[in-house]
């Protein structure tokens, strides 16, 4: 072979070799590692709402009940009524802070499941604002929340096979459901059952 054309041989061969490197390392930098989300399950008991201003306020964000003045920032996500008791409690007012309710971005949607069960969101799924005429969080209606015990205790429980799905302002998605609305959650409350103690969980969904 003529001396000069063994080098440019040798120097096609290097040049595609770097190429080849070039594009592996290309590809390499276009894999991306799933990001783990973390579901521990935030279990919060006997969330009480103030009985002059009527409501409590809490952040998902913050994973804490955020000062009732703070009422009309966008720093909270779920707000619960004050419940009266010895029965005279006739509706559950849960509010998410979004639509007409407040200035915040917190949408949410009923899911037809249990708790334990949901894992990230369900196909079709719509997150909405909410809207005090018809409410993400339904006491009556479609899809309620909440289940009447009847006679002879006449109490109120969690529908077990609800969950409410809820994105906050910032984006977070979690699954949260309440557990009961008793001071100290008893198994069989009755009609003279301490009322508007909120007991909730909520857990991080995958995206």
């Amino acid at each position: 072979m003529i001396p000069h054309m063994k080098i440019l041989s040798a120097s096609f061969i290097t040049i595609i070799t770097m190429s080849s490197m070039f594009l592996v390392a290309c590809s390499d930098s276009l894999v991306t590692t799933p990001v783990k989300v973390d579901t521990t399950v935030i279990a919060r008991s006997d969330v009480r709402a103030d009985s002059v201003v009527g409501w409590v306020y809490y952040s998902i964000d913050g994973d804490s009940v955020v000062p009732s003045d703070s009422a009309s920032t966008a720093s909270w996500d779920v707000c619960m009524q004050y419940l009266q008791c010895c029965g005279k409690t006739r509706n559950i007012f849960i509010r998410l802070n979004s639509g007409n309710v407040g200035v915040g971005g917190t949408r949410g949607a009923i899911v037809k499941s249990r708790f334990e069960n949901v894992k990230s969101l369900p196909s079709g799924t719509v997150l909405r604002n909410d809207d005090t005429l018809s409410p993400v969080i339904a006491f009556i209606g479609v899809d309620p929340v909440w289940v009447y015990q009847g006679a002879p205790n006449h109490t109120l429980a969690p529908s077990p096979d609800k969950t409410i799905a809820i994105k906050t302002r910032t984006g977070r998605l979690v699954k949260f459901q309440f557990t009961s609305i008793y001071e100290g959650a008893p198994v069989t409350p009755t009609q003279d059952s301490p009322i508007g103690y909120y007991h909730f969980r909520y857990a991080n969904l995958s995206q």
